[in-house]
């Protein structure tokens, strides 16, 4: 937490001049330490938070060019959080303070300086400094929530039935997702779903926030895929912006008959292996949600067997890319599930999810989801 008094470090090698500004920024309220060296001011800043650092350029190696502040002030950039700078110097040089101000200070003194004007820079610097820190801190308790809701929103763990497999992860590429997945137990049949927000970020996890409660309140084993498809575009129209929208597909499985209907709004076509290592796509000529709210969706139907598997998945799996900027693609992907045809289902996913991490060196630059739903 924030001292409630401001510091300041003050970075001077001539000690007169630093009793001097001790001495006026004490009276002025504020909490002072100094250094002598740049050695001892990048270890001062390293040990303690300061609100703000009054610095010399000029040290001991010499006394007019000013390069060892600026060696400061780059070292500056790799702190997590430096404070704000202003500069002194005894001889007035236009050219060393742009490069000083070019470099990050936020601004310049000459010396002798006058202590109105420098107690009010510090007032100025400190105060944008802890408006900044306090915006910041807003920001990540604001995402700490974000990440704790998103979390809760997505499953814990998937049903377990007799004769089916399930296995699903989401990989976010930053600290929340855009991405989404779920198995819905609803009566006797299943729903599965997975969506992608087109975007990144909070208003990304927003938007699938939304999604996320509104499947949670429309499923049911009577609703028809195309008919949840169409609730929920209506409600992503009404709440998203124009350049959001959110590719979806939503499936109904029924596991005494083993038919799977399926309404796919805009996104990537899970793949079906069969037994026998023939594969399928779930394709669909319907649009993403949140475009045309009068868009009527349309369900298809296929008929699974023993030993089939659905592989549902995001574009961070199929996009991920290599060193030479190749994707991973939908090929490989379904390659990959035709040649470990007697893999469980969570043991299908860790092998996509690694072989996909590999490609990309974990680097993934989008969200990445995949679920499998395996019959014995």
């Amino acid at each position: 937490m924030t001292s409630l008094t401001p510091r300041i470090l003050i970075g001077e090698d001539q000690q007169d001049v630093q009793d001097a500004l001790h001495l006026l920024l004490k009276g002025a309220g504020y909490a002072a330490d100094a250094a002598s060296t740049p050695d001892a001011i990048l270890t001062k800043l390293d040990a303690g938070k300061y609100d703000l650092l009054l610095m010399d350029l000029n040290y001991r190696r010499d006394t007019t060019s000013g390069s060892e502040g600026l060696e400061i002030l780059g070292m500056l950039r790799n702190l997590p959080t430096p404070p704000p700078v202003i500069v002194m110097t005894a001889w007035g040089s236009i050219e060393l303070a742009v490069q000083a101000m070019h470099m990050g200070a936020r601004d310049f003194i000459q010396k002798p300086w006058d202590n109105n004007h420098l107690l009010h820079l510090a007032e100025k610097h400190i105060g944008a400094h802890r408006a900044e820190q306090l915006r910041k801190f807003k920001l990540d308790y604001e995402l700490e929530e974000a990440v704790a809701v998103q979390r809760r929103l997505m499953p814990t763990g998937l049903p377990k039935l007799p004769g089916i497999d399930l296995a699903g992860h989401c990989q976010p590429a930053g600290a929340i997702a855009g991405d989404y997945f779920d198995v819905l137990q609803l009566g006797d049949k299943l729903g599965l779903c997975i969506a992608d927000v087109i975007g990144k970020g909070l208003p990304a996890a927003l938007m699938m926030s939304n999604l996320q409660a509104a499947v949670k309140v429309t499923a049911a084993d009577w609703v028809q895929p195309s008919e949840l498809c169409l609730r929920v575009n209506k409600l992503a129209c009404r709440n998203g912006a124009v350049d959001k929208f959110i590719s979806f597909f939503y499936a109904l499985y029924h596991p005494e008959t083993r038919k799977l209907t399926y309404a796919n709004a805009g996104h990537n076509p899970p793949i079906v292996v069969r037994k026998n290592g023939e594969a399928a796509l779930l394709e669909s000529p319907d649009i993403v949600l949140g475009q045309v709210p009068d868009w009527q969706y349309h369900d298809a139907e296929l008929a699974l067997h023993s030993g089939d598997r659905v592989v549902f998945y995001t574009d961070g799996i199929t996009e991920a890319g290599g060193d030479s900027g190749e994707e991973f693609g939908p090929d490989r992907l379904r390659d990959l599930i035709q040649q470990q045809p007697n893999l469980r289902a969570t043991e299908l996913l860790a092998s996509v999810m690694a072989n996909v991490s590999e490609h990309c060196h974990n680097s993934f630059s989008d969200d990445a989801t995949c679920l499998i739903l395996s019959l014995d």
